[in-house]
């Protein structure tokens, strides 16, 4: 076994897993259990540390997310009585599998509860129970962070049936930006040199969607490609958006475009969804934060997004669809296709100096882990 460190990197301010990127594509969860395995008791303990990072990053970006497109319906006047029912509908869907209410920050509780208990079993050296209690936190984490998905859907699908389909823009400009503030404007080249900015894209590229449970097994693994000239990320899927539109293979629950749910889905072309209808309105984030607004303000994309298109339901491995993310070695270098479907043009000069990008606001949102 490989052993996988978790190291304080001045990239970051922070710690993060290091490790090839071949060890990247890997699962924190899985490597937990090779640690277990190996009787490496201190790197198990640590990498079960880790795990709660990897969700902490999810869990406090939707608890922004969550209140920022409720205040937007409301500002934009969205009645109070459409916004209840939709919070209604949601949590009437929401209930665990065992019937009881969601509550999230309890269920948070209990998902770090859980991890101390898996630590104390590892430091007792007994693997087979650390295992157990590590699958047992595994799945109480992924039921959060898939409620808090819906819970976000949920509002932008009542914001285009009642404010209509462009309004999605306006209502991501507002969620967004402190995200942007927080994880993308580290990789302007007029402030950062590229090689720098390209390491710790990937590094956090691979924790969020780790985070986030990608895989049919919604462990955290993922694909990772290197071609002469970018990194290629594939999710089957990625735990989100592509979630949305293909449904809880584990909770045994439909599309959300589907009843019991019937939330909408982009039914017209925009530039926020590569002209292309049937992005869900989650994936439609993707390409704004990591194509338009850097292209925008430095010039390129930080990533490349190709979201799935519902319906994608069919569970076929060879035939079902996988989102994928390209991050360029050079960014200077993309292909001007991939601005022509963002709605933008390629420019002859990179950086926010030669696009004139004004200072950005200091945003501090209680946001963990800069990066």
């Amino acid at each position: 076994m490989t052993e996988t460190q978790v190291a304080y990197t001045e990239l970051l301010g922070r710690r993060v897993r290091m490790g090839s990127w071949e060890d990247q594509k890997i699962s924190t969860y899985r490597k937990i259990f090779d640690a277990l395995d190996a009787g490496d008791w201190d790197n198990a303990a640590q990498l079960e540390a880790y795990f709660v990072d990897e969700a902490n990053v999810c869990f406090t970006l939707y608890r922004q997310w969550i209140g920022d497109l409720r205040g937007y319906a409301q500002e934009k006047g969205v009645s109070a009585e459409a916004i209840d029912a939709r919070e209604a509908q949601f949590q009437s869907l929401a209930a665990l599998p065992d019937g009881s209410p969601w509550k999230p920050r309890e269920h948070w509780d209990r998902f770090l509860n859980e991890i101390q208990a898996v630590t104390a079993a590892t430091y007792r050296e007994q693997p087979e129970r650390a295992k157990e209690l590590m699958a047992t936190a595994k799945e109480t984490w992924r039921q959060a962070h898939d409620r808090d998905v819906d819970h976000t859907y949920a509002y932008m699908s009542l914001i285009k049936e009642e404010l209509g389909e462009p309004a999605i823009r306006d209502m991501y400009d507002r969620v967004l930006l402190p995200l942007f503030v927080w994880r993308y404007e580290k990789f302007d080249i007029d402030k950062h040199p590229w090689d720098e900015g390209l390491e710790v894209l990937m590094l956090v590229a691979c924790e969020a969607m780790r985070g986030h449970l990608v895989g049919p097994e919604r462990t955290g693994d993922f694909e990772l490609i290197e071609e002469e000239d970018r990194f290629i990320l594939r999710f089957d899927p990625c735990g989100s958006g592509q979630r949305t539109v293909r449904g809880d293979w584990i909770e045994d629950t439909p599309a959300r475009m589907e009843e019991p749910y019937g939330w909408k889905v982009s039914e017209e072309e925009h530039d926020w969804n590569h002209y292309t209808p049937g992005v869900c309105l989650y994936c439609a984030h993707c390409i704004i934060l990591m194509e338009q607004m850097p292209m925008d303000r430095f010039g390129y994309p930080v990533r490349v997004i190709d979201p799935p298109v519902y319906p994608d339901t069919n569970k076929d491995p060879n035939v079902r669809q996988k989102c994928s993310w390209t991050m360029f070695k050079d960014p200077t270098q993309v292909p001007a296709e991939f601005y022509e479907r963002a709605g933008r043009k390629k420019p002859d000069a990179f950086g926010s100096g030669a696009h004139g990008s004004k200072e950005l606001p200091v945003v501090n949102v209680g946001l963990p882990g800069a990066g």
